[in-house]
């Protein structure tokens, strides 16, 4: 590939163009960027550049084919090849200023080092975009107005316009929104008003952020439903709850059933290690049993009441 340098692309360093030029492939590290020039592998001009040599207008920055090519595959390739009904299919209910999807789970929000390859719910949303509909803003980019863990499933929402996503932002500040999940979790549930503080900590063991409850972390609040209790051969005790969520904090419902002795089954960081096993064993459980499954608000004169359908191995292991 030759890049031809416009006039509003002279006059910067040619690590600041390559590193603004590779911002699009994120699993290319700011390394591998120096390595590039250092041999000789991308050139300008046809010839070996120091890094911080200043572009002019005309100069000509050559990039391999065959890197270009193998980075295509690996995110933009797959992006491209992925059928735009699959992405249809996702979507529960659209108007002029939302999109619900039912998000899959196993899919993350965004990319992230250990899944740096995989495809994302902001490239389905961004793809579904580009392919369907005309933005009627070039400054505005549709976007979702809050995050799901990479394997839990369910209603996910993203505002059409500027407006709305800054109306559901607020109401989710303020805790307005009504939510309810579902989970499949160890035991019996008991109904209860769960109110315990939580406080995001580092964990070791796992490499990253984790929550524990603690006197010194922030209000959380949860009510838990019991709808269901199975005695299952292989998983002894399980349950089916609702959870309504009345605040939004990291990891709140997973913490607060797990504390109070229920954990998600399939859980890896607040789990039961047995259960879990049994869970894989017997029912393919591959993934936390955790769902967004309802979701409700007002914006102007309309009330939205959506929800997502029951996932198939809910259905497998307990049913609904």
């Amino acid at each position: 590939m030759q890049y031809k340098i416009t006039n509003l692309e002279s006059d910067q360093r040619f690590d600041r163009f390559l590193r603004k030029f590779f911002k699009t492939y994120p699993s290319v590290k700011l390394g591998e960027i120096y390595a590039m020039i250092r041999k000789w592998i991308i050139k300008v001009n046809w010839k070996k550049t120091k890094d911080n040599y200043r572009l002019a207008e005309w100069d000509i920055v050559e990039i391999p084919d065959e890197i270009l090519n193998e980075l295509n595959q690996t995110k933009e390739g797959k992006l491209a090849n992925f059928p735009l009904e699959k992405i249809k299919d996702m979507i529960i209910y659209e108007d002029e200023n939302y999109i619900f999807f039912n998000k899959p789970a196993w899919v993350a929000m965004h990319e992230w080092n250990k899944h740096m390859d995989d495809l994302t719910m902001n490239q389905f949303l961004e793809k579904y975009v580009k392919e369907t509909w005309i933005q009627t803003s070039h400054t505005f980019k549709p976007a979702f107005c809050f995050r799901l863990d990479k394997d839990t499933s369910g209603v996910l929402i993203a505002g059409k316009n500027y407006e709305a996503l800054r109306h559901l932002n607020e109401l989710i500040r303020k805790h307005i929104p009504e939510k309810h999940y579902l989970a499949i979790t160890k035991w019996e549930v008991k109904n209860k008003h769960i109110i315990q503080p939580l406080e995001k900590i580092f964990d070791k063991k796992f490499w990253k952020a984790k929550v524990v409850v603690s006197e010194d972390g922030q209000h959380a609040e949860s009510i838990v439903k019991k709808l269901k209790v199975k005695q299952d051969e292989y998983l002894w005790k399980i349950s089916l709850a609702q959870i309504q969520l009345l605040t939004g904090r990291m990891h709140q419902i997973r913490v607060h059933l797990a504390h109070n002795k229920w954990p998600i089954i399939w859980d890896l960081m607040y789990w039961d290690p047995v259960i879990n096993r049994l869970a894989k064993k017997h029912y393919q459980i591959t993934r936390q049993l955790l769902h967004s499954w309802k979701y409700k608000f007002d914006y102007k004169w309309k009330k939205y009441d959506i929800t997502a359908p029951i996932p198939e191995d809910f259905n497998r292991i307990i049913g609904f």
